[in-house]
């Protein structure tokens, strides 16, 4: 190990495959939950969702045993479609998460983003991106750009 420390730009080329692996997984949860959410509608929509993929198996978390227990009677035909979205899906796994019902009575309607980027920040972003290449260095500039709009939006 050694006594100095490591470059930014080091330390970001030893973690992007790692990066590059969770964006791609977060990005199939997030389509097969928009899949989900069209294909359970009502009130079982609300109360559960997908949770995690692991080795071709779907897990699907239900609010309570009652939620859980209609999820279970869909079984069949809700893989059956979800294979459709996604053919290497080889099963449906089921769990019980109490948070989804909290979290449903705590969150509002529409809440926008109000996170903002510091100007130092993208800066920093727009010389990393200035460093890599390709799709990236392309995310990087926008997020930068957009940090940017949302500094001059504060300031009108």
């Amino acid at each position: 190990m050694s006594d100095h420390p490591s470059s930014l730009e080091h330390l970001l080329g030893q973690s992007l495959s790692g990066l590059a692996e969770l964006s791609r997984k977060a990005s199939r949860l997030n389509a097969l939950q928009q899949a989900y959410q069209q294909q359970v509608q009502g009130p079982l929509a609300k109360h559960s969702r997908v949770a995690n993929l692991r080795s071709g198996i779907l897990v699907i978390e239900a609010a309570s045993a009652a939620w859980l227990s209609q999820l279970r009677l869909q079984r069949s035909l809700l893989l059956s479609q979800m294979r459709q979205i996604d053919p290497s899906l080889t099963s449906l796994e089921f769990g019980i998460n109490p948070g989804l019902a909290k979290a449903e009575k705590l969150t509002p309607q529409y809440s926008p983003n109000k996170r903002t980027i510091s100007s130092r920040t993208a800066k920093e972003l727009n010389a990393l991106a200035d460093s890599t290449e390709g799709k990236l260095s392309e995310s990087l500039k926008r997020l930068a750009a957009l940090s940017e709009r949302r500094q001059k939006d504060l300031e009108d």
